[in-house]
């Protein structure tokens, strides 16, 4: 077994050890009122004392988490394992998988310093594995836990409140640029990375839109004119050897910065028809004021770099007395500057159903269709150099997911992928690949 192997095991014991340790050692807190719904606490009323149907793996310790949740602590922990086979095609047949470890923590500081609307989170990663896009070929990630320097991290340190009744909120500390902008949880039922939360386009050409668990120095404010209208703007360290080089995971200063990222959406989110069938629109764009080489030529320096979108998502009909389960149509669209990104434009759509079948209402259905365009200039200047060589302009991909969510805790996500002309952005054409994959996930 390798240092690297035995180095990981221990790592995955520590965070296990950990989250033992934090129920373990745990205070009785006093009883108080519920804290406000987040998406790592457990509903109202659940029965927190059976298995199979409890949030978490590990149950309510005791009571011990009930009281530190009803005290304004609210722990949460994750694994997720993700695999994809190129079992045709690509650059090369075979497997790769990929882990990924979450542990981390909400405060409520209502609770624990009295600051109204006020959350405290704390949370860090673990991620290692190896990359199919690399067999596949693809310049898209083809499974969405890879990435975001791949080591034991800070995921989150950050502090976020709402003010004047929820019309007004920021937050500001270390979080994921991405995770603010062009994001949409709906999509990461699919494995590809090009779905998953938002285009792979917006971070494949800056270093500075980092995807979670990618935690920047950064401010965001977000403005509600409307419950359904609102303006979000930000602001990011633009910092690339946090996340290529293994050992920077928990740097806290800007050594390396090479400029700021700002960022602006505009939001809309309205409900149609009596149902109020909940819909998603938004328009948005970055700056990204670091030097970046030319596309063509890398001797060539340009100063900035930006990308734009326009995404939506749209349920179109229902099933049942409430929105929990129906069908929702998605498109997005990207476009980036000509003088220094890869991937110049990038387009996707496709549907998710939510609760498919009424005997298994949290299940999942997804399909979806990308496609990634070559910078032009990039082209132009490959078909100069090779013009029989034959190359494309674009990759496509079709990505078909179906979630089974076998408890609140665990859930099993086979998954399929038809890849079309990998080898565009590596000037290489590789025959169309077929991939077999999926994902397991555990909330403890």
């Amino acid at each position: 077994m390798s240092k690297q192997t035995i180095s990981r095991l221990r790592r995955t014991a520590a965070f296990a050890l950990l989250a033992i340790g934090l129920s373990a050692s745990a205070d009785d807190a006093q009883q108080s009122d519920p804290p406000q719904r987040r998406i790592d606490s457990p509903a109202p009323g659940t029965n927190m004392q059976d298995w199979w149907h409890q949030q978490g793996m590990t149950g309510d310790w005791g009571g011990v988490r009930s009281r530190w949740r009803n005290a304004g602590v609210d722990i949460f922990s994750s694994y997720t394992v993700q695999t994809a086979d190129i079992v045709n095609g690509g650059a090369k047949q075979g497997t790769s998988t990929n882990n990924q470890v979450i542990l981390g923590a909400n405060f409520d500081m209502a609770k624990l310093a009295g600051i109204d609307d006020g959350i405290f989170t704390f949370a860090m990663s673990d991620r290692y594995g190896s990359n199919a896009s690399l067999l596949a070929g693809t310049r898209v990630t083809i499974m969405s836990n890879y990435g975001e320097g791949e080591n034991f991290r800070l995921a989150n340190m950050s502090f976020k409140q709402n003010l004047y009744h929820g019309r007004l909120s920021y937050q500001i500390g270390y979080f994921p640029a991405a995770a603010e902008f062009d994001y949409n949880p709906l999509l990461c039922s699919f494995l590809n990375q090009g779905f998953c939360g938002h285009p792979n386009s917006l971070a494949a050409n800056t270093s500075g839109f980092q995807n979670p668990p990618g935690a920047q120095l950064g401010a965001r404010v977000t403005a509600f004119f409307k419950p359904d209208l609102y303006l979000k703007v930000a602001v990011f360290d633009v910092n690339p050897t946090r996340f290529t080089d293994p050992d920077q995971g928990f740097r806290l200063d800007t050594q390396g910065t090479t400029g700021a990222i700002y960022l602006s959406e505009l939001g809309w989110s309205p409900g149609f028809g009596d149902n109020h069938l909940p819909g998603h629109y938004k328009i948005g764009g970055y700056y990204d004021t670091s030097r970046a080489p030319d596309v063509v030529n890398a001797k060539l320096q340009h100063e900035g770099r930006y990308s734009g979108w326009v995404s939506l998502d749209q349920m179109i009909f229902n099933l049942g007395p409430d929105n929990s389960r129906g069908l929702v149509l998605f498109a997005n669209w990207t476009e980036s500057n000509r003088s220094t990104s890869q991937i110049a434009s990038y387009d996707s759509l496709g549907l998710v159903f939510l609760g498919p079948f009424a005997s298994r209402p949290s299940d999942v259905l997804s399909l979806g269709w990308a496609k990634s365009y070559l910078n032009e200039s990039k082209l132009n200047a490959l078909i100069a150099a090779k013009p029989k060589f034959g190359y494309l302009g674009a990759e496509q991909y079709i990505d078909l997911s179906y979630k089974f969510q076998l408890t609140p805790w665990m859930f099993f996500s086979p998954d399929v992928q038809y890849l079309m002309h990998p080898g565009v952005f590596s000037a290489k054409r590789y025959p169309n690949a077929t991939v077999v994959g999926g994902s397991v996930s555990f909330k403890f």
